[in-house]
């Protein structure tokens, strides 16, 4: 009876999560589609945020495959797509991400930002986002590895973060690298007075010379 308990909790818990192979999950592939719909991106955007306002868009899918995009200030800032196929009775899931220009791909820990979006690396996070999915979970960061939750290059992240956590600083995409968002908008008035003072057209409002063609 012990053995026949333990088999049904152990089918049970692999029906909702990835059995031996990671990204394998035993779920049929409409019914993984389904979930993945209703994955917990609110969870995933407030455990990896970097303190710039950001918003998250899901792509209808298409192919079945979700891309997600990231924006800040009316900009795209970041996109992942999650990919399944049928894989017997199971589905797998794919996460693809693009490339960067400078090497690599997009957040995925060797990058640096000076105004990031969400801590890198990025895939260990998304792949949480779809192990939530398919358990029918919410996201919980600390399922993540120790060691896959951070990068060497998450200096800025955690320097937002923590400015918008204390209350003591905000930050935005367009803020000037070093400074705040509060500070950098006191910059560009400056520039902008000096830039009035030493630029002002003192022709303006003159009449114009009808003997030189103008009019």
């Amino acid at each position: 009876m012990r053995r026949l308990a333990f088999s049904i909790a152990m089918a049970s818990m692999l029906a909702g999560c990835g059995g031996a192979e990671p990204g394998v999950y035993a779920v049929p592939l409409a019914e993984a589609l389904q979930r993945l719909k209703k994955a917990d991106v609110d969870g995933f955007r407030s455990a990896r945020q970097c303190g710039i306002l950001i918003h998250f868009a899901a792509d209808s899918p298409k192919d079945d495959a979700i891309t997600w995009r990231v924006s800040s200030s009316g900009r795209e800032v970041l996109r992942f797509t999650v990919r399944l196929t049928a894989e017997g009775e199971g589905t797998r899931a794919q996460i693809e991400v693009p490339a960067e220009a400078k090497g690599g791909e997009m957040y995925d820990g060797s990058q640096f930002y000076p105004r990031p979006a969400v801590h890198q690396p990025l895939r260990p996070a998304v792949q949480e986002l779809i192990d939530a999915a398919m358990e029918k979970r919410p996201y919980d960061v600390m399922r993540i590895p120790d060691g896959q939750r951070s990068s060497a290059n998450d200096g800025p992240c955690k320097v937002q973060r923590a400015g918008l956590e204390s209350g003591s600083a905000r930050f935005g995409i367009d803020d000037k690298p070093g400074y705040d968002s509060r500070r950098s908008q006191q910059l560009r008035e400056a520039e902008n007075t000096r830039a009035n003072q030493e630029g002002y057209d003192r022709s303006y409002g003159q009449p114009m010379d009808d003997t030189q063609g103008n009019w």
